[in-house]
């Protein structure tokens, strides 16, 4: 049992051994090999019966008075492991093979590894390395390199100059002195995510200069990694946008006072239309419908102003011009998110406001029962809506075309006068998304 154990250990080790990706010599005290594993054949080109037997010296690249023979008789002498980078012929020329050996017995053991495509691999990526710290060290953008542990490797002047700091203060570790101590936990957070990834990262928080200051910083880093797919770090830059944001707070704050200036220039307008119609003694129908329509272009304005201006959904200006008439849900709406530009905002919900005073008036919300149904279709470029009633009264065309039929055929809106209630089919240019607006 004992000698089958033996034997079993023994075909363990050579499978082990054949199975090793690096190549293995077994030498004994004169030189010659005894054994070898596959990847040791592969390496040195040749077949197992031409090489256990032979001579070391005599396998090409491994000369007694070369680089290979020097370290092996170096190891045999003092039975201390040693291992170097010795170059050796082949077919495709010469390789670069990473050489340890070690005492075994009264002989040497011997690894071959061929790191020739890995100092390639290096080399080059040393070389991109230079070539970008070269690029950016002349740049006027603050850029920056970080290791693998997100330690800076490399800052451009422009980098310095962005933080106020010297190269030597922010390099390492160091830059991370400059942020501010309310700010740290975050964007050691969002660097920490970004090394656990192997992704991108966006970084926006204060950093303090030498002299005090306090500077807004915008960080953006993407990872790099090399040939062979290990991560390196990031490569990023960084932008001081304390006085940027500090313009978009600006901003707002006018827009925000511009919009209720002209709200409340909006509100002046109605009370000043209603007590000039009811010193001219004009009808009160008359006066419903002026102050009807300064309400439509106010509730247009109200949902512009919520959006900075910057357009509205349609589905927003329908609900807005329709609440006066949404009891027990007589007007109901549908369709997908279209994006609307300002000026087709007012303009829409002027059309909407006279079809619903028509609807009140002669159309189907005249009845108890009459209903109307705004749907649209539509994408990137345009939008197509309908409006439709139902269960009013027999329609018919008017004798005469008043304000909203004018306004509606201004827009090449399309009216259907079906006795089963009106049909009015629109178009408008609309978009899947807003603009982007200045400050997020």
């Amino acid at each position: 049992m004992a000698s089958v154990g033996r034997i079993k250990a023994a075909d363990r080790a050579r499978h082990i051994v054949d199975g090793l990706g690096e190549g293995f010599l077994d030498l004994d005290a004169q030189w010659r090999v005894i054994d070898c594993n596959a990847a040791a054949l592969a390496f040195l080109h040749c077949e197992r019966a031409e090489l256990v037997g032979r001579l070391v010296w005599n396998v090409a690249g491994l000369a007694k008075d070369g680089a290979f023979g020097k370290l092996a008789q170096q190891v045999a002498l003092t039975k201390t492991p040693e291992e170097a980078e010795i170059t050796c012929p082949s077919p495709q020329g010469e390789r670069l093979v990473h050489v340890r050996i070690f005492p075994v017995g009264f002989g040497v053991g011997v690894i071959l590894r061929d790191i020739t495509e890995t100092r390639a691999a290096g080399l080059q990526l040393a070389q991109s390395e230079a070539h970008y710290r070269e690029l950016a060290h002349g740049t006027p953008a603050a850029a920056w390199l970080s290791n693998a542990d997100g330690a800076l490797e490399y800052i451009n002047p422009a980098m310095a100059d962005t933080l106020g700091r010297s190269p030597d203060e922010l390099l390492g570790e160091g830059w991370m002195d400059a942020i501010d101590p309310d700010d740290r936990s975050s964007l050691l957070a969002v660097r920490a995510q970004a090394r656990l990834s192997r992704g991108t990262y966006h970084y926006e928080g204060r950093f303090r200069r030498a002299d005090g200051a306090l500077r807004l910083i915008e960080l953006f880093g993407r990872p790099r990694f090399d040939r062979s797919g290990a991560f390196l770090g990031h490569v990023g830059m960084a932008t001081d946008v304390t006085d940027a944001r500090a313009a978009e707070r600006q901003q707002r704050l006018l827009i925000s006072e511009l919009n209720h200036r002209v709200k409340n220039t909006l509100a002046t307008v109605q009370a000043l239309v209603s007590q000039t119609l009811a010193e001219a003694g004009v009808t009160g129908d008359v006066k419903d419908l002026v102050l009807g329509r300064l309400l439509a272009l106010s509730a247009a304005h109200n949902v512009l102003n919520r959006e900075r201006w910057n357009g509205a959904e349609l589905a927003d200006v329908a609900e807005a011009v329709a609440k006066p008439y949404t009891d027990e849900h007589r007007i109901t709406l549908a369709g997908p998110k279209v994006w609307l530009e300002p000026g087709d905002v007012v303009t829409l919900a002027m059309a909407l406001h006279e079809l619903a005073v028509n609807a009140v008036k002669y159309g189907a919300l005249s009845t108890p029962a009459g209903k109307v149904r705004l749907t649209w279709t539509g994408a990137d470029g345009g939008v197509e809506l309908k409006w439709r009633e139902s269960g009013g009264p027999a329609v018919s065309p008017p004798q005469r075309l008043g304000f909203g039929s004018r306004l509606l055929r201004r827009l090449k809106g399309d009216l259907n006068f079906d006795p089963k209630g009106l049909i009015c089919r629109l178009s408008l240019p609309a978009r899947r998304t807003p603009r982007p607006v200045l400050g997020g």
